[in-house]
């Protein structure tokens, strides 16, 4: 079920009542994006469940109260997380808090700012069909400019991952790498700006086809060059564990080539103890025809499962080293899935994946404290 970019509202329901008859309350962050998305997925389980309704609020996270901030800077102040999910938790905690308190009944995340390690009492129910998880490049109006080969030496990239501008330093080590942060409007405003010091912007393809923004998209930056970050393009819904009846609801709209994909990237993600602020990328895909969620089902009933392979990748920030390793196995269920994301990182790590990944930590506390 993947979300459609057409007809959605960013305009939230009123909050909810706690109990209100009938009624799974949907929680997600305050974004326009957050918002789009969150909407999306209460209208597919509207239809498919008609004598229910599913009302959003919103919540504020940390990492939109604090928009000039370094993700670097703000993850360093998420205590009780390993290094693994504290930047994510700038997306999550607040969120999750509303669901273990009984305020909301799941939430909607994007995937790739969902923690590796979920707190206690909740899980991740559900993975919705990726949207393109690439990124893309976005150039200023009427730019003359129509890729990264286009641009001339010191051109200035604006994005806020770090995982981004290291794989640009590392394949384009003439262009100037520039902080670019807040949400998708905000950043298309700064570069479009007269005094624009940008002369393009980062961002990912799902959320300019979400917002219908994707006339937008200059170019896309895709595998096997650029990796993406783990989850990007998808939807996580997570959900208190134990609650089976919302659990039920949810794998009523799963996608379940997604969830394996999901699944193998977010544990080659949690062995390697890499968050938003580590410059991890991967790449997952079926082989050949196999994706499609009836022959996915249809296999994982078998012993032998569709193929996946996972590409994963961890670059220096200032693009000089990067290593990377690949795998692939037959897949047919949650635990196969992770194993394959658990074996990429271990190649890494043997590769010399953890000292490049400590050398990365250090420099980004020696960052903090300057």
């Amino acid at each position: 079920m993947a979300i459609p970019h057409d007809g959605l509202s960013a305009t939230p329901t009123p909050t909810p009542d706690p109990s209100p008859p009938n009624a799974i309350r949907v929680g997600t962050r305050s974004s326009k994006l957050a918002l789009i998305q969150a909407n999306g997925i209460a209208n597919s389980l509207t239809a498919t469940h008609p004598h229910l309704s599913f009302p959003v609020s919103t919540t504020i996270v940390s990492g939109d109260a604090d928009k000039a901030s370094s993700f670097a800077k703000l993850s360093a102040h998420v205590a009780g997380t390993s290094s693994a999910d504290a930047a994510k938790n700038l997306w999550a905690k607040e969120i999750e808090d509303q669901l273990l308190a009984n305020h909301v009944d799941l939430i909607v995340h994007c995937l790739k700012d969902m923690p590796t390690v979920l707190p206690n009492g909740c899980e991740l129910g559900a993975i919705i069909e990726r949207d393109d998880p690439s990124d893309a490049l976005v150039a200023k109006p009427n730019s003359a400019y129509k890729s990264l080969d286009d641009l001339p030496p010191g051109s200035v990239v604006g994005t806020s991952s770090i995982r981004r501008k290291a794989q640009l330093m590392h394949f384009y080590p003439h262009l100037a790498v520039k902080e670019c942060r807040g949400n998708v409007d905000t950043r298309l405003s700064k570069l479009d700006s007269p005094s624009s010091p940008y002369t393009c912007i980062i961002l990912a393809s799902a959320g300019l086809n979400r917002m219908n923004l994707t006339h937008r998209i200059t170019a896309r930056l895709t595998a096997p060059l650029f990796l993406h970050a783990v989850g990007q393009g998808a939807l996580g819904l997570e959900v208190r564990a134990g609650d089976k009846s919302t659990l039920s609801l949810v794998r009523s709209v799963e996608h379940l080539p997604t969830r394996y994909r999901g699944l193998a990237e977010r544990s080659l993600l949690r062995k390697l103890q890499g968050g938003c602020s580590a410059p991890i990328g991967v790449n997952t895909f079926f082989q050949q025809d196999s994706a499609t969620h009836e022959k996915v089902e249809e296999n994982a009933r078998e012993e032998e499962g569709p193929i996946l392979t996972l590409v994963g990748s961890v670059t220096h920030p200032n693009g000089g080293m990067e290593i990377r390793a690949s795998a692939s196995k037959s897949v047919n269920s949650d635990t196969s899935a992770e194993e394959l994301g658990f074996h990429v990182a271990e190649k890494m790590l043997v590769s010399g994946a953890d000292g490049l990944l400590a050398e990365i930590k250090h420099h980004e506390l020696k960052a903090i404290e300057q």
